[in-house]
């Protein structure tokens, strides 16, 4: 018997997925933290959360729910991040020596003696002494096998990953197996996860084999996204192609599901929860094999709508008796290009609902453009009016930013005698709003750098900012990037990098783009990273920053559903080449969890992404663009007609033998 509780928490959930699909962020996080006051233990409303706090930029908060999600979740590996912790402070001799821990400028924490032990280990291993390494690990898991299990076992593992990180994968395996044995580790899932990839690193038939049991075990435990990514490529390698399909197959309705795609089901099973406009959920589109899930009349209308067949989804709809059945049959009557009908039905459902945002906008639209006297009696009724009102107005309250709200007040103040002067000021809001949406959809200097943050020991994929501008400089002393004008926390190898990618990318549009880069060294530049409470490191951000200058330099827009990542190098004044970057398949994954259109990455990452397990091969295929230098990734970000006008005037310099 279907839970009543759990069935509305599913359907909120379905309708929150809708809304971000939709774009309507603001209305999706009111939905989320309604069903995080009710269930705060909600880790798929916490998931959904983070998400909607990613693709609204709120990168800190975003990061905040993912360390929470982490630390509950059962796969989180909580002892090999400990080790890892331990590790670092080995490679830090300034912050690792000592029996203290700094935790800030006057506070001290003093440290286990078993963990200085541990230290002491990695720093042997460091040292290339991992023998010495292990032994002192073994010494320290006898001496606390009995007293103390948990240390007991982090000992264990950590000579177990030493021995892994020296080469002997063997070794490796026998500790952790050894483990198992011990009474109350049979199951571990920290033994279990670092024991099933020592497995398949070995990749013999025997522990490959081992590890699909391994998974097995974990995928009816957990039902982990990750356990069914590993599935797929196991089952291949050891010849069972109908198997590994299949895994594949489901990994990656799993993984569109963890990124909280929405789905033809979610906008079915939303639609008949609350009106969302067809027009719009028809944007939402079916996935390949999805078996849309359509139980009552009102959902099965508008599964019928959503798939074109609108005579069978009218007649399903016409039997019902509720206001939500009108809505969609005025927006049937809109989609077949019936307008009078439609503007019947919509008055017909404001007659019966004065307080639905989504249909007094969708009347005042169609007044806007024809003047519709039955439109405008009808928005004239004091009461009816008035409640319009307040809902438009508690929608601007959530989301104050969109100019169709203020635009659809103005228009319904406009209706009203003694308000004219709110209805121009609604109005010339609304005008002001749509330019700087314009700006903001398409800004100069503005690029997604597809980065890893790196928390509690693990890497997470996350899109920010980075931002190149310019401001008139003094005579003599433009085209520089001065070092005060680099901004944001960044690391001095990352700085001394900004300005090399400066340098090569102003030779470059020189070079390439000269008729628009004749005024080049009137300005003085600057340059800022976002999230900037965290080291940025690396040289991963720099076919975003070469982007966001040579945006500047030709004063060109980037569009803002596009991230890149990239090494920048300079061949030569006029050819910048992209090298590889590290945890590609995690970048990827972010742009998708930002529902971004597409990422560009190196076309030296392409074999790696393409073996990497964590992103399907459908997403790759729907979201990655490779590039192999600047000139590429310039088309696939600004179109291949930035280069039209440049390549007709190299043609006529070029002599006409060696032309093409």
């Amino acid at each position: 018997m279907t839970d009543p509780a759990a069935s509305r928490r599913d359907e909120r959930l379905a309708l929150a997925r809708v809304l971000v699909e939709l774009g309507e962020l603001a209305e999706a996080e009111v939905v989320v933290a309604d069903l995080l006051d009710a269930q705060p233990d909600d880790l798929e409303a916490l998931s959904l959360l983070a998400k909607v706090k990613h693709m609204a930029g709120q990168l800190s908060q975003a990061v905040a729910c993912w360390a929470q999600l982490h630390a509950r979740s059962p796969m989180n590996e909580t002892a090999l991040m400990h080790l890892g912790a331990l590790l670092h402070l080995a490679q830090d001799p300034e912050r690792g020596a000592g029996e203290f821990l700094a935790l800030g400028q006057l506070q001290l924490m003093k440290r286990p003696a078993a963990h200085l032990e541990l230290e002491e280990a990695f720093r042997l291993l460091l040292a290339r002494r991992p023998d010495e390494a292990r032994a002192r690990c073994d010494r320290l898991a006898v001496l606390h096998r009995r007293s103390d299990p948990a240390l007991f076992k982090l000992a264990t593992l950590a000579g177990a990953w030493i021995a892994e990180l020296a080469g002997d994968p063997e070794a490796a395996v026998a500790a952790l197996e050894g483990l198992g044995e011990e009474r109350g580790f049979e199951t571990d899932t920290d033994r279990v996860m670092m024991l099933v990839r020592l497995y398949e690193r070995i990749g013999s038939r025997d522990k490959l084999e081992a590890a699909v049991h391994i998974y097995r075990y974990l995928e009816d435990r957990f039902s982990h996204v990750g356990v069914l990514a590993r599935l797929g490529p196991l089952h291949r390698s050891l010849g069972n192609v109908a198997l590994a399909e299949e895994y594949e197959r489901r990994h990656t309705a799993a993984f569109r599901r963890s990124m909280h795609r929405a789905s033809r089901s979610d906008a079915v099973r939303a639609a008949a929860l609350c009106y969302l406009p067809l027009d719009r959920l028809r944007t939402i589109p079916r996935q390949r094999d999805e078996q849309v899930a359509a139980e009552t009349p009102r959902e099965r209308a508008i599964e019928r709508a959503l798939a074109g067949e609108h005579a069978a989804a009218r007649e399903l709809l016409a039997a019902g008796d509720e206001v939500l059945d009108r809505k969609y049959l005025a927006d049937l009557a809109a989609l077949d290009g019936d307008e009078e009908e439609a503007e019947r039905l919509y008055l017909a459902a404001l007659a019966l609902d004065r307080g639905d945002p989504r249909v007094v906008g969708r009347l005042l639209e169609r007044y806007d453009g024809s003047r519709s006297p039955a439109i405008a009696a009808a928005l004239r009724d004091p009461e009816v009016a008035g409640e319009a009102a307040e809902a438009l107005r508690a929608a601007i309250l959530r989301t104050p930013g969109r100019p169709a709200l203020w635009r659809q007040l103005g228009l319904l103040l406009g209706l009203r005698e003694d308000s004219e002067a709110s209805a121009r000021a609604a109005l010339e809001r609304a005008a002001v709003l749509e330019r700087a949406a314009r700006e903001q959809a398409h800004p100069v200097g503005r690029v997604l750098a597809a980065g890893v943050y790196h928390f509690v020991g693990k890497r997470k994929g996350l899109i920010h900012e980075v931002w190149a501008s310019r401001e008139v400089a003094l005579p003599g002393r433009g085209g520089t990037l001065p070092p005060d004008r680099v901004l944001g926390n960044v690391a001095p190898e990352l700085r001394q990098a900004i300005q090399n990618t400066f340098l090569s990318v102003r030779e470059y549009a020189r070079t390439v783009f000269p008729h628009l880069t004749g005024d080049l060294f009137d300005y003085t530049y600057t340059y800022k990273i976002t999230k900037d409470d965290e080291a940025s490191y690396g040289a991963s951000a720099g076919l975003p920053t070469a982007m966001a200058f040579l945006s500047v330099f030709l004063q060109r827009p980037v569009p803002q559903d596009v991230a890149l990542t990239g090494v920048v190098v300079s061949d030569s004044h006029h050819v910048l080449v992209l090298r590889p970057v590290g945890d590609t398949d995690r970048k990827v994954k972010a742009a998708y969890h930002r529902n971004l259109r597409a990422i560009v990455v190196p076309a030296g990452n392409a074999a790696e992404l393409e073996a990497s397990p964590i992103v399907p091969a459908a997403v790759r295929a729907e979201l990655v663009r490779y590039a192999a230098d600047l000139d590429q990734a310039v088309r696939l970000v600004f179109g291949d007609e930035v280069f039209l006008h440049t390549m007709a005037t190299r043609l006529r310099t070029v002599p006409p033998a060696s032309r093409p």
